[in-house]
């Protein structure tokens, strides 16, 4: 090959790299992260969010998540019978939805990869023949922005502050775009909570929970503590299945010491 064509070559595989697209054919793949065994990955590149999630692994998902709204569900029904206290409204977690960053970029990029819901909620649904939510969003990329603002908080040195939340109740449902499909309110579920999921050194996603109503505190408070265990590691083996899952992708997002993305603005 002539020498000019192969400096074009590298001129332009040079300027490839450099951009954002998602074709970056000469682009150096990140390393295996430590603590992950190299030969789990000997011969193949590592998954990327979204191509790499096959229906085999969006029902892998799709099965975290049930275990992550029954283990919520089990510890609010235990407060609920130890306190004795009753509510005019249900208080149980509806829905949990996850999004994950799309691979290769250091910025908040959500693609939506999963969601359950509360058998309640799945009736109601099919009453008014809705399809399943993890199936008819599975992939948009439409931006959220309490998806931008959990990255944004996710290194916070006030660990209370890593939960973002809205209350469509107190009008914030106005804060939708007109592209946004509005998933939680149009189930009746008027407020949810989230924090950003944190593996690999980076705010790689978000996991998410909608109730009806904003729950008491107490309770508020149990959901998240779970939310936390299953999003950035837990002492219960239980509760780091979705981070085990996760190692196995090259995953995007800030590295989070950059997560606040506004302050680099």
């Amino acid at each position: 090959m002539p020498k000019a064509v192969q400096t074009r070559g590298r001129q332009n595989r040079a300027e490839l790299t450099g951009r954002l697209i998602r074709y970056q054919p000469g682009r150096a793949r990140p390393r295996v992260p430590s603590g992950i065994a190299p030969e789990r990955f000997a011969g193949r590149a590592r998954p990327r969010i979204p191509s790499g999630i096959t229906p085999e692994r969006f029902a892998r998902i799709t099965d975290i998540l049930r275990s992550i709204l029954r283990d919520m569900d089990a510890e609010i029904g235990t407060e609920l019978r130890k306190s004795r206290r009753s509510y005019d409204y249900d208080v149980t977690p509806k829905e949990i939805h996850v999004r994950l960053n799309e691979s290769g970029k250091p910025f908040p990029l959500p693609i939506f990869v999963g969601w359950v819901e509360s058998e309640d909620v799945r009736a109601r649904r099919e009453e008014w023949n809705h399809p399943d939510p993890g199936l008819q969003r599975f992939g948009d990329d439409i931006y959220s922005e309490i998806y931008g603002e959990a990255f944004r908080y996710a290194n916070d040195s006030t660990s209370r502050n890593h939960f973002r939340y809205r209350d469509w109740e107190a009008g914030e449902i106005y804060e939708k775009r007109a592209g946004e499909k509005a998933t939680d309110p149009k189930c009746g579920n008027r407020f949810q909570t989230c924090l950003a999921i944190v593996a690999q050194g980076r705010a790689v996603g978000t996991l998410v929970v909608g109730f009806q109503k904003k729950p008491p505190l107490s309770l508020l408070g149990i959901a998240q503590r779970i939310l936390r265990d299953w999003a950035r590691g837990s002492a219960k083996d239980q509760r780091n299945a979705l981070l085990n899952f996760l190692d196995d992708f090259e995953l995007g997002g800030p590295p989070l010491r950059n997560s606040n993305w506004v302050r680099l603005i």
